[in-house]
């Protein structure tokens, strides 16, 4: 008895038709006739008895089903353990984000991933948002990262991976009050527009402060981080942005109370690769560390 006699044996209990039996496994139903008598001829046992336009098991039949199930679902497991391991020396992640996410949040997560997978690479990709569900369709990315609520689209999973939150920061040692704070670091330099990451933090400043007539006007997130290093003025930024900077001392910070969502997303019911799955498990682990 061999693999494709056990297949068809199978698919001929489960479906009851040796015609259903054959289109599962993209075969002739002459094919899968074969097959059974085959089995049988070297059984020496009928396996099926036919029940006017029924099909079912004789109880040799039903006897070796235990068998040839638990033999092809091992073989099954063993052909999936042997790809992944495959896909572990070859395989790719292709991850597309916005701009602030592909800069500052996706690659804290390069390095782990790297080590615990080293022959996997990994591709981040920046596009705007309003362009990530196309990137997905088009399988130019397996998954997709923004920072703001989820919106409606039926044929995306949206999975919340974290908060990222934002801080007011200066140079120096800083308290709770945001007025004494910005009294003590003036300027205070206006954060560029970068969407959802960025809205509501004018609802935490004092009605006095004002985006006219700045003496400083840095477009981008990096210069404004630049610039309070060097000791010039403060800022509302993203924690991640300002992590490494804090944890050297470069930089203080503290929250101010507002926070964006970060959100995962990829198509729904799709078969998702083994190393973009394994990808998943390190942002899901290391996300809020």
């Amino acid at each position: 008895m061999d693999i494709q006699q056990l297949r068809a044996f199978r698919e001929v209990a489960r479906r009851h038709s040796f015609s259903g039996a054959a289109k599962a496994l993209f075969v002739s139903q002459p094919a899968v006739s074969r097959q059974i008598s085959s089995l049988e001829a070297e059984i020496g046992m009928p396996l099926f008895v036919r029940m006017g336009n029924h099909i079912v098991l004789t109880d040799p039949g039903r006897k070796l089903l235990v068998y040839a199930e638990e033999v092809l679902q091992t073989l099954e497991q063993a052909a999936r353990t042997l790809q992944n391991l495959q896909d572990l020396r070859h395989g790719m992640v292709t991850v597309a984000a916005d701009a602030y996410l592909s800069k500052y949040f996706l690659p804290r997560f390069a390095g782990e991933f790297n080590r615990r997978y080293p022959g996997l690479q990994l591709r981040v990709l920046t596009y705007p948002q309003d362009k990530l569900p196309e990137i997905l369709a088009d399988g130019r990315a397996d998954l997709a990262y923004f920072c703001g609520e989820p919106g409606e689209n039926v044929l995306l999973t949206q999975e919340q991976i974290c908060l990222e939150r934002l801080c007011f920061v200066a140079p120096g040692p800083i308290g709770s009050d945001i007025a004494a704070n910005l009294k003590k670091y003036t300027p205070f330099i206006y954060p560029p527009d970068v969407g959802s990451l960025t809205k509501g933090y004018l609802k935490v400043l004092p009605q006095d402060i004002t985006q006219e007539g700045l003496p400083i006007v840095i477009e981008s997130l990096e210069g404004i981080k630049t610039a309070i290093i060097s000791g010039t003025g403060c800022s509302i930024l993203p924690e991640n942005l300002i992590r490494v900077e804090m944890d050297h001392g470069y930089l203080h910070a503290t929250s101010v109370g507002l926070s964006c969502p970060v959100i995962m997303t990829y198509p729904k019911d799709a078969r998702l690769a083994h190393p973009v799955l394994l990808f998943m498990g390190v942002i899901r682990k290391h996300s809020n560390s």
